[in-house]
């Protein structure tokens, strides 16, 4: 965003302060003063070169749901993130050397992904020691009490990474599978494929990097803007012969809308009318009579949250709208708010408590609701709310493409 962008989305905001009544940051922390205050009011003063503390910037989580409340359509995170980016290109320090070494470790989510992967056993194990939690927080500031998830087999799918012939190319889409799915998760994003070709499509997947998001959480912008167009070289092709990208990962959904759109390379143009979250295209797909309903019926009751950043997309809840066409699955939509977690925001040591209490109202719903037989278990697309979600409610959460895979009677026996 340049100054002139900047100060046309500025003058947008009509100081009515929904963002900040609204923030789940400002609400548990008075440190913060809020998204309003440190987006557009001190905006003001730094396009007069006039800076303020960044460590106050470093509050916000990125979770958008300042923009979502905002009336005016204020790219309020935007602001707040160029401010950070701003601050850190003229050397200001939001932190000491052990915490900015804490966030270029964090950042790299990939290469964490890449070495936790190598032998997940031993690394989960580890993890799981108390004496190197004590250690990680000690020397870097991961707290000791966040619920780091757990590493599997690296996600290859490599039966579907194959070139798909241009006359089958109306029935290919190309999947993102986003870290948590490739390095924490990667059952999830078979089950992803499984789905996907029961529907009759031909899934490819490039060997796609980070999509960016951790390293821009982290201060790490330009790094981030390389790995966006490392992926939109490999998507390019596809995005050419108008074939869709599908993400598993709301954050990386995201991404791939609001941030990829505003490169200045080939495919920057297309990426943001071709991305699609899962349930996005399989609800689309519905609408136009394409999808299979050959459903089981599933006795199940489940408690459903929408993370942030299927909120900040606009496009709905398209999967509970989904999980109510499957014979016998009732799903409750919770909407109880943000779960406190914000990618690696709530593993910092200075801000696992304000994860915990951000997420509380939550945890709260999700334990009575369980207790009360509303539901049974958990559903939310967000690998990050999926491991919150259980470390403070104790409750079992679950991607929801795996109530589609019992619906459909799919198992993933020929993986």
């Amino acid at each position: 965003m340049d100054k002139l962008d900047s100060v046309k989305n500025l003058d947008a905001c009509i100081k009515c302060s929904a963002c900040t009544s609204q923030c789940p940051v400002a609400t548990v922390q008075p440190l913060f003063s809020g998204p309003k205050s440190v987006g557009p009011d001190a905006e003001r003063f730094r396009l007069e070169g006039i800076d303020i503390d960044p460590q106050c910037l470093s509050y916000c989580s990125n979770c958008k749901t300042c923009e979502v409340t905002c009336p005016s359509g204020v790219k309020i995170t935007a602001i707040i993130l160029r401010a950070r980016e701003k601050a850190s290109l003229a050397g200001q320090k939001s932190g000491t050397t052990r915490l900015q070494v804490r966030d270029l470790v964090l950042g790299r989510a990939e290469y964490l992904g890449r070495l936790g992967t190598i032998w997940p056993g031993l690394t989960n194990g580890l993890l799981k020691v108390s004496v190197v939690r004590v250690l990680m927080e000690q020397t870097l500031g991961i707290s000791r009490r966040a619920p780091l998830p757990p590493y599997q087999a690296k996600f290859k799918g490599i039966r579907n990474n194959k070139l798909v012939p241009n006359h089958r190319l109306s029935k290919a889409v190309v999947f993102f599978p986003g870290c948590f799915i490739n390095y924490n998760d990667s059952l999830t994003g078979q089950a992803v494929i499984k789905v996907l070709e029961h529907n009759g499509y031909d899934v490819i997947i490039p060997n796609f990097h980070c999509c960016g998001v951790p390293l821009q959480a982290n201060g790490k912008f330009n790094e981030a803007r390389g790995n966006a167009k490392k992926n939109l070289a490999l998507m390019n092709p596809y995005l050419q012969s108008g074939v869709p990208v599908i993400t598993g990962c709301t954050s990386c959904g995201l991404a791939l809308k609001e941030e990829y759109p505003n490169l200045e390379v080939s495919g920057s143009e297309l990426i943001g009318r071709q991305a699609y979250d899962l349930f996005e295209f399989l609800w689309l797909l519905h609408e136009e009579g394409g999808l299979k309903q050959d459903f089981q019926e599933i006795p199940v009751s489940l408690g459903y949250h929408a993370p942030c950043h299927l909120k900040a997309q606009g496009i709905g809840t398209p999967v509970v709208r989904l999980l109510r066409l499957i014979p016998g699955v009732r799903v409750l939509d919770l909407d109880t708010g943000c779960c406190g977690l914000s990618g690696s925001y709530g593993y910092k040591q200075e801000k696992y408590d304000i994860a915990r209490q951000i997420g509380e109202p939550l945890f709260r719903r999700v334990q009575e609701g369980v207790r009360i037989g509303e539901f049974q278990s958990m559903a939310t697309e967000c690998g990050g709310c999926q491991v919150q979600i259980e470390h403070g409610s104790g409750i079992a959460t679950k991607h929801p493409v795996w109530v589609f895979m019992q619906a459909y009677g799919l198992s993933l026996e020929s993986f």
